[in-house]
Parts: C-alpha cells; sequence; structure tokens
C-alpha cells in the first residue's frame, strides 16, 4: 500500500494531508477493508520518505476520523464502520483512475493495447498476494 502513496512535496498540502487522502480514498473504495493492516508508523515514515511525525500525524488523524483503530502492540488497522463510497460514485472514481492510468500510460509511449493483458495479471496478482498476507503492488 505505502510503495503506492505518492506525495508531492512542493504541494502546498501538508504532506500528513495527502497521505490522509489516500487511505481515505483507499478504504472509501475498498481496496483497504475492515481489518487490513496498516504499516507502523515507522514504517509509513521510511516507505513514503516522511519525517515519523509526519506519519504519526496522519494515523493520529485518521484514528479521529475513526477510519483507522490503533491496537497498542498489534499494530494500526482499518476500523470496522470506516466510511465507502456509494455506486455511483465509486464508479465515477474508478473511471477517474483509469483515465489516469491511459493519460500515463500514453506518455510513457507504451502501447494502450498491452494495458489489458498487463492490468488483468495485476488483479490476479493483488488478489492472490492480497489474500495470502503478501505485499500489494510492488516491484518483483
Amino acid at each position: 500500500m505505502t510503495n503506492l502513496i505518492q506525495l508531492d512535496p512542493s504541494s502546498p498540502v501538508a504532506l500528513y494531508v495527502q497521505i490522509c487522502e489516500q487511505i481515505r480514498r483507499w478504504v472509501a473504495l475498498g481496496a483497504l477493508r475492515p481489518g487490513d493492516r496498516l504499516p507502523t508508523v515507522r514504517e509509513l515514515a521510511a516507505r513514503t520518505r516522511v519525517n515519523r511525525n509526519t506519519a504519526a500525524r496522519a494515523i493520529r488523524e485518521l484514528e479521529s476520523e475513526g477510519i483507522v483503530r490503533t491496537r497498542v502492540g498489534q499494530g494500526t488497522f482499518v476500523a470496522d464502520g470506516a466510511p465507502r463510497l456509494g455506486r455511483e460514485r465509486m464508479g465515477r472514481a474508478v473511471d477517474a483512475a483509469i483515465d489516469r492510468l491511459l493519460i500515463e500510460v500514453r506518455a510513457l509511449g507504451a502501447p494502450l493495447e498491452e494495458l489489458g493483458r498487463r492490468l488483468e495479471e495485476r488483479v490476479e496478482r493483488f488478489e492472490r498476494e492480497g489474500d495470502s498476507g503478501g505485499k500489494r503492488g510492488e516491484d518483483e
């Protein structure tokens, strides 16, 4: 998950807010489900290359919103009852993400025809590794 967090240090939006927004979105879309474990503050800071205080602030913010729960000695988990998007809003969000992907693929000069096959492979890998506790979306 955290390897997918993309922070923009030049943005006027604080880094902790950028982290919160992305985690909120993944929860709302169902990519992170209740009970899913988030990285520790130390891991989150290292993977996103931010100060530990910044990562801790993001986790505190999400916890105050009821999106995550921290269990001492166990870690931070997506909370039961965390807000999810309705079907229509989810569809629009997924379409927007696909549009961004298409733009990036075209900018890379990769053939769009290859995208369907590659996406299917990634979905299968995501589901397989997600169910077995593996790390999602990391390069092999």
